[in-house]
């Protein structure tokens, strides 16, 4: 079965106005620059090479990841290669990664009405929830694509959301729209990623890397071995705690509540 998957929004001057103007919008801010340096590795849609390659290449370094579900994926197969079954999500839940929303049908929260992004969400959470996973608390949106709308009802439903605004997240953070570093290509185009990790170093904060498929001949939004690897030997080395997301941002409300 082919998986459907939408097409991105135009990338027009209009749309950037627009989505600059979401991240202002509909924020929850959290602190999250509380002296601690934490990563997450997130992966969206999801390919079972992440499940598999993505998975087997954290746990070598004692680590888990947040896998981000479509329940209409399931089974499917799209430009990432294969797609998640009901035995990987069993998998990856027993060995302790996080599994997350990212809506039921792959949809653009960014033009669909509100009501429309909530029921499909709590479609993905009955699917999910019946493939074994526990009920998700932290969401990603697809394509990145949010509106002010999408953000304040689904802030209700989940602990976080995250984005793909490339930054380290620290002070005024927004919880309703976290940013997130893409790993794309292979260990070659590791520049970027990396400029990401000394960025952490320098203060501390959040940072939260996110891909699709995990193989040697990756699709457009997926990396190689290699480069999931390298990253992680550089977060290795600079001594940064690991954790999937929903756990990091849960481990960041007690001392802010504190503060």
């Amino acid at each position: 079965m082919t998986a459907p998957i939408s097409s991105f929004s135009s990338g027009g001057l209009l749309d950037r106005v627009k989505r600059r103007l979401t991240r202002l919008q509909a924020r929850r801010p959290v602190d999250c620059a509380q002296g601690r340096y934490l990563v997450s590795f997130s992966f969206d849609d999801f390919p079972r090479s992440a499940a598999t390659n993505g998975a087997a290449i954290l746990e070598e370094f004692g680590w888990r990841g947040t896998y981000y579900a479509s329940a209409a994926f399931e089974n499917g197969t799209n430009h990432l290669g294969e797609l998640f079954t009901a035995a990987d999500i069993a998998r990856l839940t027993a060995r302790g990664h996080e599994i997350g929303c990212h809506t039921e049908g792959h949809i653009n929260c960014a033009v669909n009405a509100p009501v429309v992004v909530q029921r499909d969400v709590r479609r993905n959470q009955r699917r999910l929830r019946a493939l074994g996973a526990p009920t998700p608390r932290s969401f990603a949106f697809p394509f990145g694509e949010a509106s002010a709308a999408a953000k304040t009802v689904l802030g209700r439903h989940y602990a976080c959301l995250r984005g793909i605004s490339r930054t380290v997240n620290r002070r005024h953070s927004d919880a309703n729209q976290l940013g997130a570093v893409a790993l794309e290509g292979d260990a070659g185009d590791a520049a970027l990623a990396l400029s990401f990790v000394d960025n952490l170093a320098s203060a501390p904060g959040w940072l939260i890397f996110f891909t699709h498929d995990v193989r040697e001949n990756p699709g457009e939004w997926g990396c190689t071995p290699g480069l999931l690897r390298r990253v992680c030997k550089a977060v290795h080395k600079a001594g940064f705690e690991v954790m999937p997301v929903g756990e990091a941002f849960a481990a960041l409300q007690p001392m802010e509540k504190a503060a």
